[in-house]
């Protein structure tokens, strides 16, 4: 990568670490551009020469959140392919998001963090891949034949997820309640034998394959407005 360009990249990251401490302290409806560029250190003209509206800038702070999630869910299904298996990857995701914020704002729908952002997650490349995710979890035996099966999953998932706002004795320790939430996906939704190691093997590439090109698509959503890239 040109030095302007990775400089040009430095600072766009630089911006949307301003943005996102700003969002998280303030909510998206109360931030604004010059705001951002305050507490960034730059002119709010730069940070126009990276995202041209507010809405465009902090969709690139939510896809920057996504690959963060992403990347690491790859390096485990690269380093094993069994990582792909529900109860394993649903315990991942869980402690990734739980460890992030912004994630977390984003899986719950805040409307008090995210303001209107919320309404471009309904529909979005990171729910069709889930969809195709938790499809061929089904067509390939790694989950039960049971009726709803979608929404049974997911109605526990977001058990977990939001079961520490209503009961104080929950454990702080996110690796144990990762456990747990792997024993559970596991007792309640999958059989006893499944998959053989080669569908395992298989399924896992395939989905690598499209977090690879999920990936591709934030970091396209992120720096499309880089000078580097309109100028040259």
């Amino acid at each position: 990568m040109p030095k302007a360009e990775v400089r040009n990249t430095d600072r766009a990251d630089r911006i949307l670490d301003a943005a996102a401490e700003l969002m998280l302290r303030l909510g998206y409806r109360k931030v604004t551009i010059e705001d951002v560029a305050r507490q960034a250190g730059i002119g709010k003209g730069t940070v126009y020469l990276h995202w041209r509206s507010k809405e465009t800038l902090f969709r690139a702070l939510l896809h920057r959140a996504s690959i963060a999630l992403t990347e690491q869910i790859l390096e485990r299904l690269e380093t094993s392919p069994e990582e792909i298996r529900p109860h394993r990857f649903l315990r991942t995701a869980f402690v990734i998001t739980m460890r992030d914020p912004i994630l977390h704002a984003m899986l719950l729908r805040d409307t008090e963090v995210l303001g209107d952002l919320r309404d471009s997650l309904t529909g979005s490349l990171e729910s069709v891949v889930n969809e195709r995710y938790f499809a061929l979890m089904a067509e390939r035996g790694f989950l039960l034949d049971m009726p709803h099966l979608s929404y049974a999953v997911s109605a526990s998932m977001l058990g977990h997820y939001l079961i520490d706002r209503f009961d104080p004795s929950v454990p702080s320790d996110l690796e144990l309640r990762g456990e747990i939430v792997a024993h559970t996906v596991r007792a309640s939704f999958e059989p006893a034998e499944g998959p053989d190691r080669a569908t395992v093997v298989s399924t896992a590439t395939e989905i690598s394959t499209m977090l690879r090109d999920l990936l591709a698509h934030y970091r396209e959503r992120i720096y499309s407005h880089d000078p580097t890239r309109e100028h040259g």
